[in-house]
């Protein structure tokens, strides 16, 4: 925590004396995930997100011989990836903010830091990193708790476009949450409810198949007739 106290104080300072022009500002972009693939259970209880105190919004770092570059947004992204991914396993998922926790709510504390790395043998250009973890609890229980890391592609160019990796780790770290939060078991759910019967009618059936008609035969060729044999002339018969 002290290195991310010293840096922010750095950057508020640089911006106060306007000489933060000079820094690069990358962007923190996700992407609109797909829910997970495999079909995750369903849970009764509200999610709770909490991002933990590392998950700073704007995160800046100063590689060695290059200018400082700063990840902004990290908390919206992150947020939002999760909120995409986690929709189809829980009825709510909301962002707390000291909200009290009610009996059955879950409780998902997240950390999420990102550096940047310089070009190695993985590609010619900069990349993203990411580290941190997450932990489940529901009710004071702990369900499953996990440390992470992802690195994004190294194809970007130092400075904004590292935005671009940032949102890459972002939302792999997502959608592997959400892949092991839709497999945890549900302990509580919901009894199935008796309901009346329903008597529906179809309006508007589906159009039928259009035809598909054959195309024609070609008539057939009657084939030529033989030519006829020629007649055989007697040669003529000579005068006594």
């Amino acid at each position: 925590m002290g290195r991310f106290k010293i840096v922010a104080v750095a950057a508020l300072t640089c911006s106060l004396l306007g000489g933060c022009m000079q820094n690069h500002e990358a962007k923190v972009q996700t992407a609109l995930l797909p829910p997970p693939t495999a079909m995750p259970v369903q849970h009764t209880g509200r999610l709770w997100v909490e991002l933990g105190s590392a998950t700073w919004e704007n995160q800046c770092r100063t590689p060695k011989a290059q200018r400082m570059v700063c990840f902004d947004g990290v908390r919206r992204a992150a947020f939002g990836a999760l909120e995409r991914s986690l929709w189809t396993s829980f009825p709510e998922v909301g962002l707390r903010d000291g909200d009290a926790l009610q009996a059955g709510d879950y409780l998902l504390t997240l950390d999420v830091t990102i550096n940047a790395l310089p070009p190695d043998a993985e590609g010619p250009g900069w990349s993203a990193v990411a580290a941190g973890g997450f932990r489940l609890s529901r009710d004071g229980k702990l369900l499953h708790e996990e440390r992470l890391g992802s690195r994004s592609r190294a194809a970007f160019a130092y400075g904004g476009a590292l935005g671009v990796g940032a949102g890459e780790v972002v939302d792999a770290f997502a959608a592997h949450v959400a892949q092991v939060l839709g497999a945890v078991a549900e302990e509580r759910p919901l009894r199935a409810a008796p309901l009346p019967a329903v008597v529906a009618e179809v309006l508007t059936p589906a159009a039928e198949p259009t035809p598909v008609t054959a195309p024609a035969a070609a008539p057939a060729v009657e084939p030529a007739p033989a030519a006829a044999p020629a007649a055989t002339v007697d040669p003529p018969v000579a005068a006594r």
